[in-house]
């Protein structure tokens, strides 16, 4: 067969240009229905026009209007299944003011430091006051409870207290 008589193949670009002037208005109407924004509208009937293209769908094509709306109906239901996904993911993370922050090493140092500083305090007062002051601050039981438990006053277990807090912020204020 001669080069003449061979049946012409239409130019990958003409067909693009044929699809998108016969299919772009009705694809852009049919997502600016649905989703109302009109770039996503434009990336969709972008990405419909493009899979025609790559599938070599012609104009001239047995029934293409209802081929191109089946592809434009399947993205939207991709982007809506990515969209929920998204949403999913997004409730079950925890917001960013909860989300743990990242270790500064000179706060780690410092309260190691504030740390080492209180238990050397607390090793510092006497057993009694020691005592007295970890089952109130630490076991949270009340002065009467103590001071029945240890057969003293409830005056006297308020001077341990004060005593041991009057130590340990002269010790963090860095005064001892």
């Amino acid at each position: 067969m001669s080069e003449a008589r061979k049946p012409r193949e239409a130019h990958p670009e003409a067909v693009a240009d044929a699809l998108n002037r016969r299919f772009r208005p009705a694809l852009m109407a049919y997502f600016l229905r649905r989703i109302r924004r009109h770039g996503e509208a434009e990336d969709l009937t972008h990405e419909v026009l493009l899979r025609l293209a790559e599938r070599g769908v012609s104009v001239d094509a047995d029934r293409p209007d209802a081929y191109v709306f089946q592809i434009a109906t399947n993205l939207l239901r991709d982007r809506g299944r990515r969209d929920k996904v998204r949403r999913d993911y997004a409730a079950t993370s925890p917001p960013e003011e909860l989300s743990i922050e990242v270790r500064d090493p000179h706060r780690v140092l410092e309260a190691k430091q504030s740390l080492e500083a209180v238990l050397e305090t607390l090793h510092r007062l006497p057993e009694r006051t020691r005592t007295i002051f970890i089952l109130f601050r630490l076991e949270k039981m009340r002065q009467r409870e103590i001071a029945e438990s240890l057969g003293i006053s409830v005056r006297t277990v308020e001077q341990h207290v004060l005593r041991a807090t009057i130590e340990l912020r002269a010790s963090l204020s860095g005064e001892r």
